[in-house]
């Protein structure tokens, strides 16, 4: 195995046998492969994007494969030739993201987010039509050298793939069959014919055909509503600086996009996303359902931001949470999450807010939006402009709805979806803590366990060690309860998840030792969040909010939604579940409940 990296020209001669021709210049570039096997091709064509100096901002990677990867490392020889540039480093980054995987959709994230691998496990077909993006290069894979074995690829097969191209998409054929061939040239590939069209990939050692997507048919793309929210990247107003607008803000500022993330508080994280400390951990029901499916990947993509941007064991940590299942049906009482954690939001908030291409300004009360031929102008209370923006996207809580009022009120004639918004509420929510005694008696567990509740354990804080219980949940209407009923109800949990521990910790309640936060946090009627635009037409104003108590387990995903959907990109889930979480969504007929 070598670790030299290859010249320029061998880079983009190598990312051309791996289908990624012309990405000099391009913003993004996208490739499409069928059969990702053990990731061989993904970490060649990643250390061909490292090595070129011309390489694109962004690389999307797509792969379907018919089975979760079992990623080795990287093989000394054989098979696959070694791999250029710190291969080692690349292939346990790939192996660590690969584990646990399961069927359906995920996003992986190298490079800072700008390596996108979008994986896609289970049946070919049915995986493409959960896509929405048009590949710059296909590479269609009949066999492998590294043993994967994918889909047979008959008419109706080729016909999902060509969802996924545009008029010039290049295409690789791999091991090239008559049946494929013809079945690519009905659906408007127009392939090279021997002596020139055949092959060897220098990377596969298998024989190849080229081709490119060029029907002679139009295009027609009415039924594809999605193509509309494509723009380049140019400004943005983002209202909120909790973890949902700072998340999204990270997200554009990948991308290009120069955004100002505005806050009426003076600095971000001063609401819901204060919480000192919380849990990013999947949630699990008998029947996959929509909530879990969305938590299961967020929580992965939350880990990769927080191990990228965060201090371990400071600003958070990958503990794993034990669940507590109190159903009498259950045939275990605990259900371990590896891959769970707990972060400190505000940390994780500052750290987006900290990328390059992002301002922040707190202070700053956004009374009104104006819409004009420029784009938006965002107003205060006294009718003065604080700043304008091509888009706007609304992060602000249960503030958004409020606001999109006053802006219909102020603008009759303005389109605005906020009447098919599903049914927003606040929910009140204390979280009690206290800090250890040193030396540490009690029976703590070693590390975080939730079920009725949560108890975060071992936390440092300000020079020394603190547990978290929580936290308590009442609706914003009534009147607010009392500390001590909140902590009250604390503690109940707190004795259902851990008894001896609960009685250990007697002598601290009744001295009224406990410490609180309390915070609002935003819930929607279907306990989803809401992505997307509030406009058909003009899709320049945006919303992503309503994480309820799920923020950190739900907004790099959904921030990554709406960029993927700025770009045109793919997306991080597959095209049903996001359809779920559209903000407009009340009406539409679709059962987005997620339980």
């Amino acid at each position: 195995m070598t670790n030299d990296a290859p010249s320029p020209a061998d880079a983009r001669q190598d990312s051309a046998n791996h289908g990624a021709d012309h990405w000099a210049g391009q913003d993004a570039w996208c490739l499409l492969h069928t059969a990702f096997g053990q990731g061989a091709h993904f970490l060649h064509t990643w250390a061909a994007w490292r090595a070129d100096p011309l390489r694109p901002r962004m690389l999307h990677y797509v792969a379907l494969t018919p089975h979760a990867p079992d990623v080795p490392h990287p093989p000394a020889g054989g098979g696959w030739p070694p791999l250029p540039a710190d291969p080692v480093a690349r292939a346990l980054a790939l192996q660590t993201q690969c584990a646990g995987l399961v069927p359906g959709q995920h996003r992986l994230c190298f490079e800072d987010g700008q390596v996108l691998l979008t994986l896609c496990i289970g049946p070919a077909q049915a995986l493409l039509r959960e896509q929405q993006f048009e590949a710059d290069g296909v590479v269609l894979a009949q066999a492998q050298p590294d043993g994967c074995t994918p889909d047979p690829w008959d008419d109706w097969a080729v016909k999902a793939l060509v969802r996924c191209c545009r008029r010039g998409t290049q295409l690789t054929l791999w091991q090239p069959q008559p049946g494929v061939q013809h079945s690519l040239r009905q659906c408007g590939f127009v392939l090279q014919e021997p002596p020139d069209g055949i092959a060897t990939d220098c990377v596969a050692a298998v024989q190849t055909q080229h081709g490119v997507f060029d029907p002679r048919w139009e295009l027609k793309t009415t039924r594809e509503p999605w193509r509309r929210a494509r723009a380049a990247p140019q400004s943005c107003a983002v209202i909120g600086a909790g973890l949902a607008g700072a998340s999204v803000a990270a997200s554009l500022a990948r991308r290009g996009w120069q955004v100002q993330v505005l806050d009426q508080a003076d600095s971000p994280a001063a609401g819901a996303s204060g919480l000192p400390v919380g849990l990013a951990a999947p949630h699990v029901s008998v029947d996959d359902c929509v909530l879990s499916r969305l938590s299961r990947s967020g929580v992965r993509l939350s880990l990769q931001q927080a191990r990228q941007l965060l201090i371990a064991g400071q600003d958070w940590a990958p503990s794993g949470v034990h669940e507590y299942l109190f159903d009498e049906q259950a045939p275990q009482p605990t259900r371990w999450h590896r891959h769970a954690a707990w972060i400190k939001p505000g940390a994780l908030v500052r750290a987006w807010l900290g990328q390059p291409g992002i301002q922040f300004r707190g202070g700053v009360q956004v009374q009104t939006l104006q819409r004009d031929a420029a784009g938006w102008t965002l107003l205060d209370p006294a009718g003065q402009a604080i700043t304008t923006a091509t888009r706007v996207v609304l992060a602000n809580a249960t503030g958004a709805l409020p606001l999109l009022q006053r802006t219909q009120a102020a603008q009759p004639d303005l389109p605005l979806g906020w009447h098919q918004l599903p049914a927003v509420y606040g929910v009140r929510g204390l979280v009690s803590w206290a800090a250890h005694d040193a030396p540490e008696t009690r029976p703590f567990p070693p590390g975080p366990v939730n079920g009725s509740g949560s108890l975060i354990p071992h936390v440092p804080y300000d020079g020394d060690t603190r547990w978290f219980v929580g936290a308590s949940y009442q609706p914003l209407g009534p009147p607010e309860w009392p500390d001590d009923k909140n902590h009250g109800a604390n503690v109940l949990r707190l004795e259902k998840l851990q008894p001896a521990l609960f009685e250990a910790l007697t002598p601290v309640f009744e001295a009224g030792a406990l410490q609180a936060w309390k915070g609002v946090r935003c819930v929607t009627a279907d306990r989803l969040p809401m992505v997307g635009s509030l406009q058909d037409e003009d899709q320049s104003l945006w919303m992503c909010a309503g994480m309820g108590s799920r923020g950190l387990s739900h907004a790099p995903l959904c921030a990554e939604l709406l960029a993927a959907q700025w770009a045109g990109e793919p997306l991080p889930i597959e095209a049903s579940l996001a359809q779920a979480l559209q903000a407009r969504r009340r009406g539409l007929g679709a059962k987005t409940s997620p339980v």
